[in-house]
């Protein structure tokens, strides 16, 4: 499902010009895509849910983390799944790869890298620049 997932972000990408998702892999099978924000995020789930439904007609447990986002994409229940329109830059609408992704997992980036004013709360000592304890 590697090349399947890469193909729906390149597609989606391509048909609107800039960038909406990017995409990395872990180690393992996990695909990890990045989507611009909430909106994109939502029509991102919107095409994944249309390729990928679920095995089992189990929406709460496919979708971990944030589920807020499910009602931002109209989605309460599998029945909304099924009814979702095939996305406009899909060649062939009918493509479903039913139980190619187990389930998915939505969350936000983290606050990034900051500045500790407490130097007792840092890992390094700023005298040495070495890690404390050692």
């Amino acid at each position: 499902s590697h090349s399947r997932i890469i193909s729906l972000v390149e597609k989606w990408n391509h048909s609107e010009g800039t960038p909406q998702v990017a995409y990395t892999f872990d180690a393992g099978p996990n695909a990890v895509l990045i989507a611009r924000n909430r909106k994109t995020a939502t029509l991102l789930l919107q095409r994944l849910l249309y390729t990928f439904p679920p095995q089992e007609n189990d929406l709460d447990s496919y979708m971990l983390g944030d589920k807020s986002i499910l009602s931002d994409a109209g989605l309460q229940s599998i029945a909304d799944v099924e009814a979702l329109p095939a996305p406009p830059e899909m060649k062939a609408p009918n493509q479903k790869f039913k139980g190619d992704v187990s389930y998915f997992i939505c969350s936000r980036p983290g606050a990034g890298p900051k500045v500790l004013t407490d130097e007792s709360h840092a890992l390094i000592d700023s005298a040495t620049g070495l890690a404390k304890g050692v």
